[in-house]
């Protein structure tokens, strides 16, 4: 009997881990507003309004992160290049690993809710994003 408690206790614990894991990832899915950014040195960049957000897409290990901007009639243009990631789960971390030739890089998926992105940057730079909303909901 104290066996079988152990073996659902670990179930039941990796049954949430991967729930909440399968969470962060849907809602990182999207369009993000930066909204404020905190170097390593303690310094922060609010931004207050920006027409540039970035847009995520997920599949099953790994999606693109693309820079777009509104245009107004409700479209997105898109600029720069589209950077593909994958992830992976490190340290109960879930690592987004970015693949831009060579720059890549790489960012732990801190938070992720409907209305609040963290990311934090392998160089310990702190990204905040807002989910973009068109200005007829602002």
């Amino acid at each position: 009997m104290k066996y079988l408690w152990i073996i659902i206790i670990a179930l039941i614990t990796t049954s949430c881990s991967d729930q909440s894991t399968d969470v962060k990832l849907e809602n990182l899915k999207g369009y993000w507003n930066i909204e404020r950014v905190e170097k390593p040195d303690g310094e922060e960049k609010i931004f207050p309004f920006t027409n540039h957000m970035d847009f995520f897409e997920v599949n099953e290990n790994g999606g693109t992160k693309s820079r777009v901007s509104p245009t107004f009639d409700g479209r997105f243009v898109s600029y720069g290049e589209t950077v593909r990631f994958v992830w992976e789960m490190r340290e109960n971390q879930l690592i987004l690993i970015f693949e831009e030739g060579d720059k890549s890089y790489t960012q732990i998926l801190k938070e992720a809710t409907k209305e609040e992105l963290i990311l934090v940057h392998e160089n310990g730079t702190v990204y905040y994003y807002q989910p973009y909303e068109p200005n007829e909901k602002q």
